[in-house]
């Protein structure tokens, strides 16, 4: 009795086996079906970089690198945030620097700390030290969003660029025979891809 059923039981397997194997045959109808969906969306560099210059790190989430979205906004808001601390310091001594000049006197408590302690030479390099500052920071900002759009058109263009697991630098010694009798050193590179 348990011959039988084990008998029925891997003759069982053995069916599902061969409908496994019709199952995946594939008509050449269903082949071009499936070559044309994926010819139906391709990945556009093109979109990627105005995406980009829509909206910083659109670009990198058309080309699902999630990650870089952060850094992105990490960076302009860094930049931001400090362009926006220098333009005040550089607000507070310029008027500074014009109530000096003009001869006028503010009522204002944090006004006596700069007009008592600073000359006119002082406060002019401190207006121009926040003024140059703030300036740094706006190149910042540019620079990032120009980096985020090249980024975003580049990761976009090498979507589908296959990188292979044989991709391999060597450099090994080797011997050079320059004449009948003497011998040099030299290096060996070698590229396999």
């Amino acid at each position: 009795m348990k011959t039988i059923i084990s008998i029925l039981f891997l003759l069982s397997f053995t069916s599902f086996s061969f409908a496994q194997n019709d199952s995946l045959h594939i008509s050449s109808s269903e082949k071009t079906k499936k070559d044309t969906s994926s010819v139906l969306f391709t990945h556009s560099g093109k979109k990627a970089t105005w995406m980009s210059v829509a909206v910083p790190g659109l670009g990198q989430a058309y080309n699902k690198k999630y990650w870089k979205i952060p850094v992105i906004y990490g960076l302009l808001g860094t930049f931001g945030y400090f362009a926006h601390k220098n333009e005040q310091e550089y607000i507070f001594y310029r008027n500074a620097y014009k109530d000096r000049v003009e001869g006028v006197t503010v009522q204002d408590p944090n006004s006596s700390v700069y007009s008592e302690m600073l000359t006119d030479e002082d406060l002019k390099s401190e207006m121009k030290r926040w003024e140059r500052n703030r300036n740094f920071n706006y190149i910042g900002i540019f620079l990032t969003y120009i980096a985020n759009i090249v980024d975003a058109s580049v990761d976009a263009n090498l979507f589908y660029y296959d990188i292979s697991d044989d991709l391999s630098f060597k450099v090994d010694p080797v011997l050079i025979n320059t004449s009948n009798t003497t011998s040099t050193l030299g290096v060996k590179c070698r590229f396999s891809f």
